[in-house]
């Protein structure tokens, strides 16, 4: 199994000492539950590991991977910094309580009501990432509250690093940031460095997610450090900060423990590859960034379902359906992600049977493990994936009209609901019906105490 868990001695599962089962009894399913030590042990990890190699270094965490405002102050309690790319990931650290001065303000398609938010709040660093965003800002500039807008400037440095190509971002044909082909980033860098306008920190970049080997990374700061030596002799100008994003991969099977590299062996490399390669340019150690999401959040987080019906076909393939499915666990159906489970409380049965475990989806491709090895399931039965802590909680959706579910927090056998699983009435709460639309006496009624 994956992280902090055990049979006790009921044979029930425990998550960092809290029993599944009381957790399902006492909070429902679908209930993603999050292993709060090995949250903290990653992200310390990463801070302590980046700092012995590079000691001028930031460590932020990228919020798209899993967030919610209970993780915003846990982030801000292990010192790391806060990427964010939406003004709604902005928002949900502002009304937290999390620093502006910590976050990191990403997205290629930032709207007004964002930039203007943003302006209004301060940021710690703002990543430019194409011409007529740099023209807006500019334009915007004059209107920050906070002193001179700090700023990076995203590069795509066209390195592939060989991963699912919905989750490759560097490339040259990417929707994101500026190309270093035909001189288009360096200009862009040198009119915001020749306005005045704004504070020119360093330069961002993100090649993909779920990489295998530091090779890609290593490649990437070479690229990097080159166009940084080389607008420093062609300008004078010096950059100083350089983020090198995220990106590393992590196992989501026992088959795959080892396959990737560390959290140290990341931190060792890049911080290595950055001396050498300043070293050989003559350039000055500029302050490291890094932005890990995934490697920080998905092996501490599990979902536990509860089984519906079990179906078999003879001679075909048997059937697990749970109470839960694409809505709360999209990766299979976008990427062919592949997940294992436990069962929730230990059987006596040495038998293993294949299983394929589906959701409640009106969909064919609803399938959360295509291939699953397991002893008799039967209806009732609690059913915990693994490894699902990152993109699962920030793509869920409300498809088919099925809520969302709950977080947990656990921690020396204590767990603390973090975010209420939503009810049918959070489904229709939003909703406004015009006198016109109104077609039932009851259409007004209250549901679950709310009013229409």
């Amino acid at each position: 199994m994956l992280g902090n868990k055990a049979y006790n001695q009921s044979g029930h599962l425990e998550i960092a000492g809290c029993d599944v089962v009381n957790l399902a009894s006492e909070m429902g399913t679908p209930l993603y539950i999050f292993d709060e030590e090995l949250l903290r042990k990653a992200m310390a990890a990463y801070r302590n590991g980046l700092a012995q190699v590079v000691p001028e270094s930031t460590v932020a965490y990228a919020g798209k991977a899993f967030l919610c405002s209970a993780l915003c102050g846990l982030i801000e309690q292990e010192g790391l910094w806060l990427d964010a790319v939406s003004g709604g990931e902005y928002y949900l650290a502002l009304v937290s309580g999390f620093p502006t001065t910590r976050i990191i303000f990403h997205g290629n398609n930032k709207m007004r009501e964002e930039r203007e938010m943003v302006l209004a709040e301060g940021v710690g660093r703002w990543v430019v990432d194409g011409e007529e965003e740099l023209d807006t800002l500019l334009e915007e500039a004059p209107s920050y509250r906070h002193g001179k807008m700090p700023v990076y400037f995203r590069i795509t440095p066209g390195v592939d690093p060989h991963t699912h190509e919905f989750i490759t971002t560097g490339k040259v044909d990417s929707k994101f940031g500026f190309p270093l082909m035909e001189g288009i980033a360096s200009r862009a860098l040198q009119k915001a460095v020749d306005s005045g306008l704004v504070d020119v920190m360093g330069i961002h970049c993100h090649i993909g997610s779920q990489i295998d080997s530091l090779e890609p990374f290593e490649q990437t700061v070479k690229v990097m450090v080159d166009f940084m030596a080389d607008f420093r002799d062609r300008t004078g100008f010096v950059l100083t900060e350089l983020d090198m994003g995220g990106g590393l991969g992590v196992p989501y099977l026992d088959a795959d423990l080892g396959r990737f590299p560390s959290i140290d062996d990341y931190c060792r490399g890049l911080g290595a590859q950055l001396r050498s390669q300043c070293e050989r340019r003559s350039f000055p150690l500029p302050r490291m960034v890094i932005e890990p999401g995934r490697s920080i959040v998905n092996t501490a987080g599990s979902t536990l379902y509860r089984v519906g019906t079990v179906k078999n076909i003879p001679g075909v393939k048997r059937y697990i359906a749970v109470d839960g499915g694409m809505t709360d666990n999209p990766r299979p159906v976008l990427y062919g992600a592949k997940y294992q489970a436990v069962l929730g409380v230990r059987t006596t049965d040495r038998e293993a049977h294949e299983y394929t475990v589906v959701g409640k989806c009106c969909e064919s491709g609803d399938i959360i493990i295509n291939e699953c090895s397991l002893p008799s399931v039967k209806s009732g039965d609690l059913l915990l994936v693994e490894g699902t802590g990152a993109y699962n909680h920030s793509m869920a959706s409300n498809y088919n009209m099925i809520p969302r579910p709950g977080v947990v927090f656990s921690r020396e056998g204590k767990a603390l609901m973090v975010e209420r699983p939503e009810s049918w009435y959070d489904l229709v709460r939003r909703d406004v019906i015009p006198e016109a639309f109104s077609t039932r006496a009851g259409a007004n009624c209250d549901i679950e105490g709310g009013k229409r």
